[in-house]
């Protein structure tokens, strides 16, 4: 038995399974963090981790990482790849013009989606919040947040580095629509819309806040939401119409009424509470483990 699989029985019941587009995003999200791997050593002289990706016969969308042996791996649930797609091709598509597009628009939001977690589950290893093992809520769930910071933060460089400019807007919105339909489709169907100030506030109720380890969803894509604010190119600033796109588009794929996103903008003290409280609990937890640099916390304090 091989240490992928002693890893996998040793927390999970759960087989690993292999298909053909798994096999190819496992492979591509591999190579990007051994260049990632590359460019830290060369320009900062520091050999950050690298890991184990694999995949798992379960049908819902979740991946963890872990250590065993002193190695690190990533298990992926095989549904971010099969069950999702499914869920993709059926929502509305109406604004792309011909079938062929779609399924490259599809595919886009797959790929984005699975590079999305795959990333976040990175940024536990290299954050050191696997060898940190905290257990108490609050640094659990600013745990999550950092990840999702690093992820996405790491995906909006990788489109800029790989994409041209005139390409940004419309990679910048599929980026967040892969992760936001990622994310509603794992969280319990009454906390899904991250839009609804009620279901926020909601959040905010204090009995209910001190019992979760993760923090709800809604908020989680609110504060990456923010994030497409300002993207900075070439020492210039773009302000790109990317939010405004992003929520056109939900319309349409949700199948919503504009009534029903109006009161974010009603309501925008609840996001900058939220940010503020983010803040607080990610220097809370990066006092307690140690850093592998600055560039996380540069990327944090700049947002």
């Amino acid at each position: 038995m091989d240490n992928v699989t002693k890893c996998l029985r040793s927390i999970s019941d759960k087989e690993l399974c292999y298909s053909e587009e798994g096999i190819r995003l496992i492979n591509l999200a591999q190579e990007m963090i051994a260049r990632e791997r590359q460019v830290v050593l060369q320009e900062k002289n520091i050999l950050i981790a690298g890991c184990y990706i694999d995949m798992v016969d379960d049908n819902t969308i979740n991946a963890f990482a872990t250590k065993y042996d002193n190695e690190y791996y990533i298990f992926v649930n095989r549904g971010i790849v099969d069950a999702h797609r499914s869920y993709l091709e059926s929502l509305n598509w109406s604004f792309i013009n011909n079938e062929e597009e779609k399924k490259e628009y599809i595919q886009s939001l797959l790929e984005y989606g699975f590079y999305f977690i795959v990333f976040h589950e990175y940024a536990h290893i290299l954050c050191g919040h696997i060898d940190a093992e905290l257990d108490s809520p609050d640094d659990l769930k600013a745990q999550e947040y950092e990840a999702d910071i690093f992820s996405f933060d790491y995906l909006l460089k990788y489109i800029q580095y790989t994409k041209e400019l005139d390409e940004y807007t419309k990679e910048f919105e599929k980026l967040f629509l892969a992760v936001y339909l990622l994310m509603e489709r794992s969280q319990k169907k009454e906390y899904r819309e991250w839009y609804n100030d009620k279901i926020i506030q909601n959040y905010y109720d204090e009995d209910r806040k001190n019992k979760r380890n993760h923090p709800l969803n809604a908020q989680r894509i609110l504060y990456l939401y923010e994030m497409l604010n300002v993207v900075i190119v070439t020492d210039k600033v773009y302000l790109l119409p990317v939010k405004e796109k992003i929520i056109e588009k939900l319309i349409k794929i949700k199948g919503l009424n504009k009534n029903n996103i109006t009161s974010l903008g009603n309501n925008y003290k609840i996001v900058e509470d939220s940010l503020k409280e983010l803040k607080q609990t990610l220097d809370s937890i990066r006092e307690k483990i140690p850093r592998m640099g600055n560039q996380i916390n540069d990327q944090i304090n700049n947002n």
